[in-house]
């Protein structure tokens, strides 16, 4: 398979990706939004994950507050 072949294949996911402002970087921060979510699944107040994230990973709080209000969003379809 050959790049071509790829994004036609999955032309109509990459179109609602894109009208969505999902990028493939996003990938990178899946990991932190899972183990946000998990956190809060224990009733974690929002602030205390926010801060354990932030030191682990090497991020500022605002982007840990970014990456969470980024996976949050409704799609649109």
């Amino acid at each position: 398979m050959n790049c071509y072949e790829l994004i036609k294949a999955n032309q109509s996911l990459l179109q609602v990706l894109k009208n969505n402002k999902i990028s493939v970087n996003d990938l990178d921060s899946l990991q932190i939004y899972e183990e946000f979510r998990a956190m809060k699944k224990h009733s974690h107040k929002t602030i205390y994950c926010v801060s354990v994230l932030a030191d682990k990973y090497g991020k500022s709080q605002r982007t840990i507050y970014n990456i969470i209000d980024h996976f949050r969003s409704n799609v649109k379809i």
